[in-house]
């Protein structure tokens, strides 16, 4: 009779009223079953099959509870319970599912966050050493308390990856054979995920601290680059001076034979400074003109006007060097006015 009750009770679970009119409900729908069970075990079922029958010939619960119901109203706490219990059953048949993604999920994370911090090991943190010791990233940074704290951190990381590197791996993997093999509770699942999470968020931490010591050390740095790019562009615009006063000379006398080095040394020099990306930027001075694309723009008019001399004096054209070369002294005229602005 198991079954008929668990069926009363799907019935009856959010029928309203008062609890005597509940009960009185209950025990009619139960004397009809009872009847109907009778009525097919005299026809030759047996008990298990006659309860079925009767259970088939009075409705599905959800079918019998609406109409109730309809008749007698419903409990509001009773139609929540139902709901949660609907969910609960609906979620426990997925259970696998949502474990097999919660796992796999935080797999995954853990393999990215060990994956980048053996690349940042292995392949920046050398490179971010050889640019302090080369002096492009101002190693003296470092040496202010508030920020002293980076080094400490990506040279412990380095430090730790490359001497426990073989016992990072051996350590974990015996621990979580222990754990298999020992641990035999209830809940060995949600500590399995709990053991994965806190792996997680411990990497994530060593990942955020990795990044931030990269960004900031290399954004507190960079005027160091500065400092050695200018210099080296203003060796290219002093280079364009001398040549240029060479050419005039060489013009005047019209010596042809003694341009072409001098255009080649112009062209060279035009072509350093628009090669290397921070060079024309170290040129410029914040919120006052000319900025790094007017630069740039004038440097490439300069360029074609410096072919446009070579070709003349390829052709021992003089009328046609004297327009190329004022072409190019007004094309080039802000860049040798950026380089003679003083630093602030």
């Amino acid at each position: 009779m198991e079954k008929l009750e668990h069926y009363l009770d799907q019935v009856c679970r959010s029928l309203g009223g008062a609890r005597s009119m509940r009960q009185h409900v209950r025990q009619e729908l139960r004397e009809h079953l009872l009847d109907a069970l009778a009525q097919h075990k005299v026809a030759g079922a047996t008990d298990e099959a006659a309860l079925e029958r009767a259970l088939e010939e009075f409705g599905k619960p959800d079918d019998v509870r609406t109409e109730l119901e309809a008749a007698h109203g419903h409990r509001m706490m009773a139609m929540v319970i139902d709901k949660a219990i609907e969910w609960k059953e609906m979620t426990m048949k997925a259970k696998w599912l949502w474990t097999t993604w919660a796992y796999l999920a935080l797999g995954l994370v853990i393999a990215m966050e060990v994956s980048f911090v053996t690349f940042t090991v292995i392949y920046i943190l050398p490179k971010y050493q050889k640019l302090m010791s080369d002096g492009i990233l101002d190693p003296a940074i470092l040496n202010d308390p508030g920020i002293s704290w980076i080094q400490r951190i990506l040279s412990g990381v380095g430090r730790t990856l490359g001497n426990f590197s073989a016992l990072g791996v051996i350590v974990p993997a015996a621990l979580w054979g222990a754990f298999e093999w020992r641990v035999r509770s209830e809940n060995k699942a949600l500590m399995r995920l709990s053991a994965l999470g806190t792996i997680a968020v411990g990497l994530m931490i060593v990942v955020i601290l990795i990044l931030g010591s990269l960004v900031i050390s290399f954004c507190l740095g960079i005027p160091g680059t500065a400092r050695l790019v200018r210099p080296f562009a203003l060796a290219q615009v002093q280079q364009i001076e001398l040549s240029m006063g060479a050419i005039d000379a060489a013009a005047a006398n019209k010596n042809w034979k003694a341009m072409p080095d001098e255009t080649d040394k112009i062209a060279q020099a035009l072509g350093n400074l628009t090669n290397a990306s921070p060079v024309i930027p170290s040129l410029t001075q914040r919120n006052e003109p000319p900025t790094a694309d007017e630069l740039r723009a004038s440097i490439k008019a300069a360029q074609v006007d410096v072919s446009h001399a070579q070709e003349a004096i390829r052709d021992q054209d003089f009328g046609k060097l004297e327009a190329a070369l004022r072409s190019f002294r007004k094309s080039y005229e802000s860049v040798r006015d950026a380089a003679r602005r003083p630093v602030p």
